[in-house]
């Protein structure tokens, strides 16, 4: 009897770390975000004139700079969609506003959900040929599941210093009207909103059209400057990415200010880390494990255990084109890099294949209403 319980226990215990695997156990809770769009579609090739202004409340002096920052950030994540960034006649408008408050509060982490307000948007429709927005919107709603799945009994409430980041961008045409508003917020315990403000725009640009023919151009980081560049900017860094539901850092480890910090051997082909980079901030379609069979269900938590990122470079003063592939897994505060690398044309072919399978899986899941 006691062998026989001693197995059943082994077996409650196996399917408990099981399914515990499935999501992190302390999740880092994704941008708010909601959009609000007309009938007309603000097209790629159109010229838009953009407009930064706001405030950092706990801060004194002019915002000149930091709306400099953003304009630069929101211009570069625009073109990249095939928008062209001009002053002079331009077809619309985009009026960007951000504001930095503190929060100082009790925190209880687990009961923050975030809401899912695009699913409405991708069932009815409208979201119609824009699957990389399709793409955004299931990596929320995986988020949103797997928070609610933790339930509210490993509730911890703290106080400590807190800042809340919003941001706001206002596309108007030429007669003044208003065509397509996207808002997005966040808690952080930095008060630079320069920190999340790339991610946090990407969120949101995801809900526009795209014409992706051209691949962004990223620099390439001098040979004896990579160390540098990966203690400055990766390391004990986490990252948001709008196509991930969880957080993501290279490696999880607690970073000593005396240890030594060393390039993980998973990063391949060193000189590309700047495009690694932009990647996990930018993306805006994860591959997720799993067969066609299982995408049928993609918001199925067990999908999201293991991830692939890809996207295509101009790299250097040469515009090489390079492939990025990043591969990750769950850990238990969120995804980690498993392996990222440059791949060739035979590598990353295969990845596309997949992707454009996983995209037109999406298209059909969410196309629930009948003509």
């Amino acid at each position: 009897m006691k062998h026989i319980n001693r197995i059943a226990l082994i077996l409650l215990m196996s399917t408990f770390l099981v399914g515990c695997g499935s999501a992190p156990t302390v999740r880092e809770v994704q941008p708010w975000s909601r959009v609000l769009r007309s009938s007309h579609v603000v097209a790629p090739a159109a010229k838009m004139k953009i407009e930064v202004s706001g405030s950092s409340v706990p801060l004194l002096g002019s915002e000149q700079l930091t709306a400099d920052n953003i304009r630069e950030n929101f211009s570069r994540l625009l073109k990249r969609r095939g928008y062209r960034v001009e002053n002079a006649a331009p077809d619309y408008v985009a009026k960007v506003s951000y504001l930095t408050e503190r929060n100082d509060k009790f925190r209880h982490p687990s009961a923050a959900v975030p809401a899912n307000s695009s699913m409405d948007a991708a069932i009815t429709g409208s979201h119609a040929g824009a699957q990389s927005g399709l793409g955004v919107i299931v990596a929320r709603a995986v988020s949103a599941l797997a928070m609610r799945s933790a339930g509210i009994s490993t509730q911890a409430s703290d106080q400590a210093s807190a800042y809340t980041h919003t941001l706001a961008v206002e596309i108007r045409n030429r007669e003044g009207s208003s065509v397509w508003k996207g808002e997005s917020s966040w808690d952080s315990n930095q008060l630079n909103i320069i920190d999340r403000c790339v991610p946090a725009m990407q969120l949101l640009l995801s809900d526009l059209p795209a014409d992706s023919s051209a691949p962004p151009a990223i620099r390439e980081i001098k040979s004896n400057h990579v160390a540098n560049f990966y203690k400055l900017e990766c390391a004990g860094t986490s990252f948001t990415c709008p196509a991930l539901p969880y957080g993501i850092m290279f490696e999880y480890q607690s970073v000593s200010p005396t240890a030594k910090i060393d390039i993980p051997k998973t990063i391949r082909d060193q000189y590309a880390l700047a495009a690694y980079c932009d990647l996990l901030q930018t993306a805006e379609c994860a591959l997720p494990s799993g067969t066609e069979e299982d995408w049928k269900d993609p918001i199925k938590t067990s999908l999201w255990k293991k991830v692939t990122l890809g996207g295509r470079y101009l790299m250097g003063s040469g515009n090489k084109s390079v492939n990025i592939i990043i591969k990750l897994s769950v850990r238990a505060n969120g995804y980690a890099v498993d392996e990222c690398y440059a791949a060739s044309e035979e590598e990353f072919a295969p990845f596309n294949t997949q992707l454009s399978k996983w995209k037109q899986a999406l298209a059909d899941y969410y196309d629930v209403y009948a003509q």
